[in-house]
């Protein structure tokens, strides 16, 4: 058996298996997800992540705004300004390419999120019965 490095030493199950998850396209997924059901702007996305993981899972605004940005290049999304001389908030939602999208991230990911689930519920059950 190989030794871990340290790095893999010193991380925290959460943080392993976030890394994991992170890494699984699960922000694009959750941003989608959110402006799905209305417009938000990215200082509600950021909150709404937190929300929705209970705190778990947080997110920058310097990860979120290029994310965003990428989202509506790409033409998943698009942004409105709330006040167009001002630009205080750009409010975003889901376009027909963005909900295309959306089911193929959001396909590809539940199989991934059931193994993370089943091992964090097996560890569970060895550690605690």
């Amino acid at each position: 058996m190989e030794p871990m490095s340290s790095t893999a030493a010193s991380a925290t199950p959460t943080e392993v298996f976030l890394g994991e998850v992170k890494s699984k396209s699960v922000f694009p997924l959750l941003i989608l997800h959110m402006v799905r059901k209305r417009p938000e702007y990215g200082n509600s996305i950021i909150r709404g992540i937190k929300e929705t993981t209970s705190g778990v899972m947080s997110v920058s605004p310097n990860a979120v705004y290029p994310l965003l940005r990428r989202l509506e290049e790409k033409g998943y999304v698009t942004g409105e300004w709330e006040d167009p001389d001002t630009r205080s908030r750009r409010f975003y939602t889901i376009t027909p390419l963005g909900e295309e999208k959306y089911a193929e991230i959001r396909e590809r990911f539940e199989e991934h999120l059931v193994r993370v689930q089943g091992v964090l519920e097996s560890l569970h059950r060895e550690i605690y019965g």
